[in-house]
């Protein structure tokens, strides 16, 4: 029994050192090899696949770039209207500094009424401008003499503002801008700020790491994180911003491939393009080139070295050191970044004294260019969504040279906002647009929604449909006078009541403004002094059907029902739409549809596509003249007689006067020879504005066109139309000092045969033809 206790004991103590064994096998260096081999195997497929991933994104820079949109350039020369304060006021919209001398591009001087700009260099589609010093002598409102530009004296261009970008697809921003366009200062302070190893490490600093870690444990927290640029870059470029450590284990390796295979300045560009720096509403800010326009209305070349250091300080916390919101904290933030900057001799001690001094001289937010001319811009994105895509505007960098004239824009501004604050000081009640147009090209130059133009939001001048009024009559008249052997501008038209019946059985009776009836008078006065029972007469006796074709004809694109109405403007169109069928009146018969985009360049510069002129004739010469001269007559002597205490004696200009039912809506539409402008006063809700067109609309008119450069309209009537004296009978032709002859441009089909035996202007007419007659018969 004993021995069998003795080996049952020793059979335990062998089980006891096999578990030993097997207990020490399965912590043998085998296995720890092999598992070894198997995280190492791992660890290389995920190096291999976060340089796959890293070198793809970089390769591809896929950086969300929006369509940005410029302005015309604005052209200034001997002649042109233009006061020293709107000079000024420009300067000081496109973000030019005063210094003396203008040394650098985008500074002038002043001295009295001479000005001495130094021009930003830009390229366009015509080759663009390189930067010069010019010298502009301002008087009477005028520029007076221009020199400078290369030895061109006879016209400057600035540079094209940019008014907006068009990003639907995203919320991210950014203004790209390569690294030999970036202020080697900036360059000079982000390093000696944020990673002074850049140059000497290969993505990760191990003295920035210890640095960072004896900050923290000195701070009980922490303060520092000891990134390097690149690796900065990884986290803003592929990875989140939260502070964990999975983030930290995949930042650094994915920062050492990026240095293996990129050179420095590759990292610093990118880095310089991708770094946020702030919060506009839903729109993010990326880039140094950006930060400069949003924080200071100019171009990253043109900013001083405390303005720069404000950039970089935004680094650490764009929104704890915001200069707008915080400006204390920013302000010390920015000083020691420029004293890192001297300290590294970046900066000499003199320029830090003189630059810590500085303030922040940050712009308002919504102060930039790039928020100035929602209207327009809501227009250009109207029509750009015709011919591109959302993710092509959002993402490819297309820069959009517009048709915006910058000073019209502030022309048409300043003149709807004076003249409403003055007619409605509570500002709760009128509200207006305007639309200036180039008629020749139907470039639209201005676009006006509101009293308050930065406002976004509702476009009263692409989406305000309301009554047009008596906008309508000269259609009514070209209607006529495309009759020439029916109508003239003499025939005389019955201007009395008249009662129209109506398809519901009831009847319309309409009235003149005045309440009083003129009996028969020549159709020119109809127009002139806008009576609605001498148009009704007319509009009847053509039909409405022909008046809504040649509306049709004009470029009106809305189904217009034949009521009676119509003939007094019960139709609703917006400014827009009135600009675009005024244009054919405006240019003697030429349609050209209108546009606000002259051509689109890729981020590069090169052309994509352009917007040509295209003009098609849609009205015979010698209706669209006889219409036009007879509009002229409404500024001379009729409802728009009020222009000339504005407008030069001499300016041939025309246009017509708009009141709806009950004073709702207020119009003026007129032109000269290279300006068509549109306005509209009224109250949003529709209730009566109390003023009339010549009271709320004409004045606005007037302003605008007296601040542009005019041409008048042409006096030399084309063939097939004479000046003929006319008797006051409107059948019979006259002698110019006979009693109570006028003189009207006429179609040839109109003029009577017959005359009323005063003067000789009838006969001298007729031997006229007969020459002409006898020597046309010579080639029949």
């Amino acid at each position: 029994m004993a021995k069998k206790a003795k080996t049952s004991k020793a059979s335990r103590s062998s089980k006891k050192r096999k578990g030993n064994r097997q207990t020490r096998r399965w912590w043998s260096w085998r296995f720890i090899g092999k598992l070894a081999v198997v995280v190492l195997l791992l660890a290389a497929a995920g190096m291999i696949y976060l340089d796959a991933w890293v070198r793809d994104r970089f390769d591809s820079h896929v950086w969300q770039l929006p369509a940005r949109v410029y302005a015309r350039p604005v052209e200034l020369y001997p002649g042109r209207v233009l006061s020293r304060n709107d000079m000024l006021k420009l300067l000081e919209l496109m973000r030019y500094r005063r210094a003396a001398g203008a040394p650098t591009p985008g500074s002038y001087s002043t001295d009295g009424n001479t000005l001495v700009i130094h021009t930003r260099g830009f390229r366009d589609s015509d080759g663009g401008e390189r930067a010069e010093r010019i010298r502009v002598t301002l008087s009477g409102d005028r520029i007076r003499g221009l020199s400078g530009g290369g030895g061109n004296d006879s016209v400057a261009r600035l540079e094209p503002l940019q008014i907006g970008s068009i990003h639907p697809g995203h919320t991210e921003d950014r203004v790209f801008v390569p690294l030999d366009r970036v202020p080697s200062l900036l360059v000079r302070m982000l390093i000696a700020t944020e990673d002074r190893d850049f140059y000497d490490h290969h993505g990760i600093s191990p003295r920035g790491l210890a640095r960072a870690m004896v900050a923290n444990v000195k701070a009980g927290g922490l303060v520092q994180g000891g990134s390097t640029l690149t690796q900065q870059l990884v986290k803003n470029f592929w990875l989140t911003q939260d502070r964990t450590l999975a983030r930290k284990l995949v930042e650094m390796p994915m920062a050492v491939l990026l240095e293996l295979h990129y050179s420095k300045e590759q990292i610093l560009e990118a880095y310089l393009n991708e770094v946020y720096l702030g919060q506009d509403g839903n729109r993010a800010i990326h880039g140094m080139g950006l930060g400069a326009q949003f924080y200071f209305g100019r171009p990253l070349e043109e900013l001083e070295p405390h303005q720069l250091a404000t950039l970089v300080a935004l680094l650490k916390g764009p929104s704890y050191y915001d200069p707008r919101r915080n400006e204390a904290r920013a302000k010390a933030r920015r000083n020691t970044v420029l004293r890192v900057a001297n300290d590294e001799g970046a900066l000499s001690d003199q320029d830090f004294q003189r630059y810590k001094e500085r303030g922040l001289e940050v712009v308002p937010r919504g102060a930039s260019p790039l928020y100035a001319f929602p209207a327009f811009i809501d227009l250009v994105r109207r029509q750009l969504a015709r011919d591109y895509p959302p993710e092509v505007l959002g993402e490819d960098g297309l820069r959009i040279h517009s048709t915006l004239d910058v000073l019209a824009q502030l022309a048409s501004e300043s003149a709807l906002r004076d003249h409403l604050n003055r007619i409605d000081g509570s500002g709760d009640r009128l509200n207006g647009s305007v639309v200036v147009v180039a008629p020749s090209q139907g470039d639209v130059l201005a676009l006006v929604s509101s009293r308050k133009p930065r406002d976004h939001g509702y476009n009263r001048a692409l989406d305000a449909s309301r009554q047009i009024g008596s906008l309508i009559k000269p259609a009514v008249v070209l209607t006529a006078l495309k009759q020439p052997k029916r109508y003239s501008l003499a025939t005389p038209i019955p201007d009395q009541p008249i009662t129209v019946p109506l398809a519901n059985g009831k009847t319309w009776t309409p009235q003149n403004f005045s309440g009083e009836s003129h009996g028969p008078v020549p159709l020119l006065d109809v127009l002139v002094h806008s009576y609605n029972q001498g148009t009704v007469n007319l509009g009847m006796d053509l039909g409405p059907g022909d008046v809504v074709k040649t509306l049709e004809q004009l470029g009106v694109r809305r189904k217009i029902p034949a009521y009676p109405s119509i003939l007094l403007g019960s139709i609703n169109m917006t400014p827009f739409e009135v600009a675009m069928w005024y244009q054919p009146l405006a240019t003697g018969g030429f349609a050209t549809p209108l546009r606000s985009i002259t051509d689109v360049l890729d981020k590069e510069g090169e052309p994509l596509a352009r917007y040509p002129v295209e003009t098609s004739e849609v009205l015979d010469s010698g209706p669209a003249y006889l219409t036009q001269w007879a509009m002229q007559q409404v500024i001379n002597s009729g409802t728009g007689r009020g222009a000339r205490r504005v407008l030069p004696q001499d300016l041939r200009v025309a246009g017509k006067t708009g009141t709806s039912d009950q004073y709702r809506d207020a119009w003026f539409a007129g032109f000269s020879g290279n300006h068509l402008a549109v306005v509209w006063v009224g109250r949003d809700n529709n209730q009566t504005a109390q003023v009339t067109g010549a009271t709320g609309a004409l004045p606005v008119w007037s302003q605008v066109m007296a601040a542009l450069p005019q041409t008048s309209l042409s006096d030399t009537p084309p063939p097939g139309v004479e000046n003929v004296w006319m008797a006051p009978s409107g059948d019979k032709t006259s002698g110019e000092n006979c009693r109570d002859a006028r003189q009207y441009p006429m179609m040839e089909a109109s003029i009577p045969t017959q005359s009323d035996g005063c003067g000789d202007g009838g006969a001298v007419r007729k031997a006229g033809k007969g020459v002409v007659d006898w020597f046309k018969g010579l080639f029949d």
